[in-house]
C-alpha cells in the first residue's frame, strides 16, 4: 500500500510541477526556471518516499565555469541526486526516446536537454555539436556515460559521445560518483524505497590540451574517477559488470 500512495503522490507532484515546466520550457531557452522547478520536484519527491542525499565535494565545483558533468548511472534516484545538488543550472544529454515521457520529458526536450538519436550516427553527431554550442556559450551538461542503468551497479562500458564532445567544447570533465541508489529504485522494480543516497563530486579534469583522439585516455580517467568515488557503507565496490556491452 505504501508504493501505491508513493506512485500517486509522485504523480500529483509531477502535475503540479511538471505542467508549468512544459509550458515554459519552450521560453527557458537558459533552462533556469525549468532547473529551479527540477529541484523542486525532486526535493518533494525524495522527502515524500524518505530518501536522503549526503553529498561531498560540492564546495570544489566554481558556478562560473562550464563542465561537462559524468556520473554512473544505476537508478533513476541519480537524476533526483544529480539536480538536488548540483549548485549550477544545467542541461542533459539524454537519449530521444525520454523527450516522449509526460510532462518532465516534455520539459526536458524544449529547454535543458540535448536530446540524441542514437539509431541516426549523422543525427547524433549534429546533437553533440549542438549540446557542445551550449557549453562554450556558458551552460553545464550532464551525461551517463554508460548510455543506460547498470542492473548490478557496477561500471559498464562507456559510450564515447560525451567524451568527444568535452574535448569538442574544451572544457573540463566533473565525475560524480553516486553509490546506495540501487536499492533505492533498482532497475527493472517499480517500489521506490526509502534510504540514504550519497553523491560524491571529484575533481575536475582538464580537456584542453586533448585532441578527439586523445578521448580513450579521458574515459579511462574518468572512469577511475568515478570508481574512487564509490563509498563501501552505501553499496559494495562495484566491479566490472560481465553483461557490459
Amino acid at each position: 500500500m505504501i508504493y501505491v500512495l508513493r506512485y500517486a503522490l509522485i504523480a500529483l507532484y509531477t502535475l503540479i510541477w511538471g505542467l508549468p515546466a512544459t509550458l515554459i520550457g519552450p521560453f527557458d531557452r537558459r533552462g533556469r526556471i525549468v532547473c529551479w522547478i527540477a529541484r523542486r520536484w525532486v526535493r518533494w519527491i525524495f522527502a515524500t518516499c524518505g530518501i536522503r542525499v549526503e553529498v561531498e565535494g560540492v564546495e570544489n565545483i566554481d558556478p562560473h565555469k562550464s563542465y561537462v558533468f559524468m556520473s554512473n548511472h544505476q537508478s533513476v534516484a541519480d537524476i533526483g541526486a544529480i539536480v538536488s545538488t548540483l549548485p549550477a543550472d544545467f542541461n542533459f544529454v539524454a537519449k530521444k526516446e525520454l523527450g516522449w515521457v509526460p510532462f518532465f520529458g516534455w520539459a526536458l526536450a524544449s529547454s535543458v536537454g540535448v536530446m540524441v538519436d542514437r539509431s541516426n550516427h549523422a543525427r547524433s553527431l549534429a546533437s553533440l555539436q549542438r549540446a557542445a554550442e551550449k557549453i562554450r556559450a556558458g551552460t553545464n551538461v550532464i551525461i551517463f556515460p554508460e548510455g543506460t542503468r547498470s542492473r548490478s551497479g557496477a561500471l559498464q562500458e562507456f559510450k564515447s559521445g560525451g567524451f568527444h564532445l568535452a574535448i569538442q567544447a574544451g572544457v573540463p570533465v566533473y565525475p560524480a560518483t553516486v553509490s546506495g541508489s540501487r536499492r533505492i529504485a533498482p532497475k527493472g522494480s517499480l517500489r521506490v524505497e526509502s534510504g540514504t543516497v550519497k553523491i560524491v563530486y571529484g575533481k575536475p579534469i582538464a580537456t584542453e590540451a586533448m585532441s578527439v583522439e586523445d578521448r580513450g585516455q579521458l574515459k579511462a580517467q574518468v572512469r577511475r574517477a568515478i570508481e574512487a568515488g564509490f563509498d563501501p557503507a552505501f553499496q559494495n565496490p562495484p566491479t566490472e559488470d560481465p553483461r557490459a556491452a
